[in-house]
């Protein structure tokens, strides 16, 4: 097992900052997606809370209106309430939030602040002053990438982990892991994999000689007959001793279910807190677990169906993209999802299924490193907008190296034409937000992409695919399913449907980002948005044979829907929330065209 972390008492300086940023981000949120109003004067944005007393009380900042896609950003350490500085975020949540709004979920959104604030606050004390040369490569910067959500304002909340959970398997935290096995019946687990695979063989990956005999006496001790009929899941600790130790007591009690203890290797957990990497053997596959926490928008569990699907999908991405002939020429690639198991929840009566959904499953993904050839490093493609606690972004000596203009281009076209080509030739769109994009650099020039995360990542109209016969046939999401996720779903209804899906996960957040970072180093954010669009335009001069799928799925409309996060924690899932706002690629083609 991992040591476990003692909690360190913040400093000012990074309690500061965690304060700050709540209220900034939570602020520009807030007035982003309509929730409150504001007051423009000049470069003073004004807006009204509600004190104890019931009297009005004014917040003011400095703050722009950006050109990317209308998005709001607020001056860091500007914010003041009554004319003063504002530093205190209980009273900021209390008076615009909790005095202001209204809301089902009103007191877990505050609720989900406050976690983000000690988190962030527990994050930034151990946060080095820069990243090291030797600490450059995909696997350490997982672990680096510890900014969470852009946008979002409980970025990093994990509601479920304390903050001794959270110093012990937080990425940022770099601890050495160790990974709990549990046995349960087969007739109770369900697997699937992908082709040219083998269970055995994954396993093997993951599991010692010597874990498998003491494994094996684990279960002769328990009294198992006949060994073969037991599945082992690789479990994550927390989610062991939180959640399935209690949801599935009857289970272990009958031995239908029984804990094998830890395994031998030492493992990393990546940004997305719930995939680890071995760290013994750096070709393994990644294990992506379900983990019973609350996240940004959503819980991490692992629904049955998204499990049995990965392989399936994967699969079929995977031929698509090697018979495709701009892909191959663009090397894009796919991280497969080449095995899931999961639990059978159908087998539990209803007042334990509702209580173990997604609880118990697991997916094993390629490692990036079996798709790099020499002379390449991956990046997550969130170290592009990544400034280190010294202010220093972390991409400024490439573009030292190359100029902004060229490594900008480089990368707008590595990113831009396989997510357009997909859609147009394909009908197809992947969740393809920074988290989920890894960067394949070549002496520090962007060269390609991978993208990663497909089980639920990938959206399209099943009538619209270019090759519909083709599709896998998935396994169907539950209606139960909603009540977790309302917005996790493949087969969308329309086009337009599709063609959101790229705005909100690709455009909206990933590029927005990447274009402010090097706004700083002088590309100005319109000119970025013009090399965008260009290249939408490049490609579609290339490729007339698909000119009524560019109507279909217009990149160039007026307006693009974008999901209301801030909503969602506020309002709850009873309704989907989307935006409508101005769309930066289509402004950027008529200042071209002028």
């Amino acid at each position: 097992m991992g040591t476990r972390v003692s909690v360190a008492r913040p400093n000012r300086a990074s309690s500061t900052d965690a304060r700050e940023r709540v209220m900034r981000q939570t602020l520009e949120a807030l007035w982003f997606e309509g929730i409150l109003d504001y007051i423009r004067s000049g470069e003073m944005w004004r807006t009204q809370g509600m004190d104890l007393n019931d009297h009005p009380v004014e917040y003011a900042c400095q703050a722009e209106e950006k050109f990317s896609f209308g998005r709001i950003k607020i001056v860091p350490h500007s914010l003041q309430r009554a004319g003063e500085p504002c530093h205190d975020p209980y009273l900021f949540l209390t008076e615009l939030i909790h005095n202001k709004l209204k809301g089902e979920r009103l007191t877990v959104f505050i609720e989900e602040l406050l976690e983000t604030l000690a988190k962030d606050s527990q994050s930034l004390e151990i946060l080095p002053e820069s990243i090291t040369e030797s600490e450059r490569h995909y696997e350490a910067l997982e672990s680096h990438m510890t900014e969470g959500h852009p946008y979002h304002p409980a970025y990093k909340s994990r509601l479920g982990f304390t903050l001794s959970d959270n110093g012990r398997y937080g990425p940022e935290f770099n601890q050495s892991l160790s990974l709990f096995w549990i046995a349960v019946q087969g007739g109770l687990v369900d697997i699937s994999v992908s082709a040219g695979h083998t269970a055995a063989e994954l396993y093997k990956q993951h599991l010692t000689a010597g874990d498998i005999e003491r494994f094996g006496q684990i279960l002769e001790q328990a009294g198992v007959q006949d060994q073969q009929k037991y599945v082992m899941i690789p479990v994550h600790p927390w989610q062991w001793e939180h959640r399935l130790e209690t949801i599935f007591t009857s289970q272990r009690l009958n031995g239908e279910m029984i804990p094998l203890g830890y395994a031998e290797g030492g493992y990393r957990a990546q940004q997305s807190i719930r995939t680890w990497s071995h760290r013994g053997n750096d070709k393994a596959p990644y294990l992506k677990l379900s983990l019973g926490i609350t996240n940004t928008s959503s819980g991490r569990i692992l629904a049955y169906h998204t499990t049995q699907n990965a392989p399936l999908i994967s699969d079929w991405l995977e031929q698509l993209v090697r018979e495709d002939e701009l892909l191959q020429q663009e090397q894009f690639a796919i991280l497969k999802e080449v095995l899931g198991i999961s639990f059978r929840y159908d087998e539990l009566l209803p007042i334990q299924q509702e209580q173990a959904y997604g609880s118990l499953g697991a997916i094993w993904r390629e490692n990036v490193v079996v798709h790099l050839e020499e002379g390449e490093e991956a990046w997550p493609l969130n170290g592009v907008s990544l400034v280190q606690k010294n202010g220093e972004p972390l991409i400024r000596s490439f573009l030292l190296q190359h100029g902004v203009a060229a490594w900008a281009k480089a990368l707008i076209r590595v990113l831009t034409v396989p997510m357009i080509h997909l859609l147009y030739a394909h009908g197809l769109a992947l969740e393809a937000h920074a988290q989920n994009i890894i960067l394949v650099l070549e002496n520090g020039l962007p060269k390609r992409m991978i993208v990663k995360d497909l089980h639920d990542g990938v959206r399209f109209v099943p009538g619209k695919l270019r090759q519909p016969d083709r599709a896998p046939r998935l396994h169907p999401e539950p209606e139960v399913h909603r009540q977790f996720n309302r917005y996790s779903f493949i087969h969308a209804e329309a086009p337009a449907d599709v063609r959101d899906y790229v705005y909100d996960a690709f455009f909206f957040i990933c590029l927005s980002e990447i274009a402010w970072v090097l706004q700083g180093f002088g590309l100005a954010e319109q000119q970025f948005w013009i090399w965008c669009s260009e290249t939408i335009v490049q490609y579609q001069e290339q490729h007339p044979e698909y000119e009524e799928a560019f109507k279909e799925y217009d990149l160039f409309a007026e307006d693009a829907l974008i999901e209301e996060m801030t909503k969602r924690r506020l309002y709850g899932d009873g309704e989907l929330y989307f935006r409508k706002v101005r769309n930066p690629l289509r402004q950027a083609k008529e200042v071209e065209t002028l």
